[in-house]
């Protein structure tokens, strides 16, 4: 039986894939559990669709974190921290204090799970890797001067 699966099935294969499939394989496991529909040229031709629309979507959503890391690498973030003479912290800077800085600063909201930064003791520069998109991440400069 020739079938478009709706969600992944190990050993079977990924979601939106038309696959042939055993008879009763189709009719006692995968349609009941609403793991796969019966294919047809309706259907079929709407599969086709949504994966077009998807993937529009998804190069929209990579042109737009490209756009976004290109304005980010041009940009700093200045944090100002109450240090000591010495120019130690009496804390620490850490990526939630830098999203929140882009935000107030540059209008950009950023997600502080995926700022890679490591938290900074000293005032200073530094550089914080935003990952925008699973292939799309910016580098942003962070620096850091005494209250």
């Amino acid at each position: 039986m020739k079938i478009i699966l709706t969600k992944d099935v190990p050993g079977t294969g990924q979601a939106g894939e038309v696959r042939q499939v055993a008879d009763g394989y189709a009719r006692n496991y995968l349609l009941p559990r609403r793991l796969a529909l019966a294919s047809s040229a309706k259907i079929e031709t709407q599969v086709v669709r949504q994966r077009q629309r998807q993937r529009q979507r998804d190069e929209h959503e990579v042109n737009q974190a490209r756009e976004l890391a290109r304005r980010l690498e041009t940009v700093a973030v200045t944090i100002s921290a109450r240090a000591g003479d010495t120019g130690k912290l009496y804390g620490a800077v850490v990526n939630i204090d830098v999203a929140e800085a882009a935000e107030a600063q540059h209008g950009v909201t950023l997600d502080r799970r995926k700022i890679e930064f490591e938290p900074m003791h000293e005032v200073g520069e530094s550089v914080a890797v935003v990952r925008l998109h699973s292939e799309v991440e910016a580098r942003l400069r962070v620096r850091v001067v005494p209250t």
